[in-house]
């Protein structure tokens, strides 16, 4: 990150560890109770601040994301010109998942930046198959990696109204949460069959399950189950998830326990069904 972009943000920012000489004005000044004016002044400041260091974090985030797209196509380009279609069709494919990531950078900038948890959401007719088709394709590598094998069900062809980057995010979050946290070998997505004005997408695995005591604190800002081998994490993905969900106006439930592996599912509102 450039120097000048952060020093109005550091000027005006002190440091925790500067000293300030001590006189019985500044001594007054610390102990006297702040005004409701004055704290909503200061309030007003450290939010103004906050917002900037979070489009500064954004705008650098995305910057290198653009030049290594920019690479990746240039490389490709090359490829298929000594006709190296492999290498082409894997650099595609990397492209192809660097843009899901820089997108999913600014759809999280966008929801932190937010006042009041509105997001602006860019509802569309949504082909769910598609779209599930690609984000399974996309990580089956990870899935292999990980030593997971990841399966699809999707017994009908089924469309939603609804923000795709949203349930993209959503799916994503779920599968690699299965990965890396549910100890297990098999990992199904599954696409449901509307029913009852809603439409599942739920997540299995065969994992060792999660206790009833932890099930609801997963679901918040930095819970954890269990510490993984596989890898570890922030505990924020599934706090993430259920954000995302309830934007959408949905929501994400949880059936599981111990050594029966784990099921999530994310309930949609108002789908329309396509008979194949």
């Amino acid at each position: 990150m450039p120097a000048r972009a952060l020093a109005p943000i550091l000027r005006r920012t002190p440091s925790p560890t500067a000293r300030v000489p001590h006189s019985p004005a500044t001594a007054d000044s610390r102990d006297a109770p702040e005004s409701p004016q004055a704290r909503a002044e200061r309030l007003e400041r450290e939010i103004a601040e906050r917002d900037d260091l979070l489009a500064i974090a954004g705008h650098e985030l995305r910057n290198p994301l653009h030049a290594l797209s920019l690479q990746l196509t240039l490389a490709r380009t090359g490829a298929q010109a000594n006709g190296e279609a492999e290498t082409a069709a894997r650099l595609a494919k990397a492209q192809t998942m660097l843009l899901r990531y820089s997108n999913r950078v600014t759809l999280l900038m966008d929801l932190i930046r937010s006042q009041r948890g509105i997001y602006p959401l860019n509802p569309q007719r949504v082909d769910l198959n598609t779209l599930l088709a690609g984000i399974t394709d996309g990580l089956q590598q990870e899935a292999r990696f990980r030593g997971v094998m990841l399966t699809m069900d999707m017994p009908v062809r089924c469309h939603v109204i609804a923000d795709p980057l949203l349930v993209e995010q959503i799916v994503d979050n779920l599968l690699i949460n299965a990965f890396k946290h549910a100890a297990c070998s098999e990992v199904r997505l599954t696409l449901h069959p509307p029913a009852e004005g809603e439409l599942r997408i739920s997540v299995a695995d065969n994992g060792r399950g999660i206790a009833l005591e932890d099930q609801a604190r997963i679901f918040g800002k930095f819970g954890v189950a269990q510490v993984s081998p596989r890898g570890g994490g922030t505990g924020l993905g599934l706090w993430i998830v259920r954000q995302l969900a309830a934007t959408l106006g949905g929501t994400v439930t949880l059936t599981s326990s111990p050594g029966a592996g784990s099921v999530f599912t994310l309930h949609l509102p108002s789908p329309d069904r396509d008979e194949p």
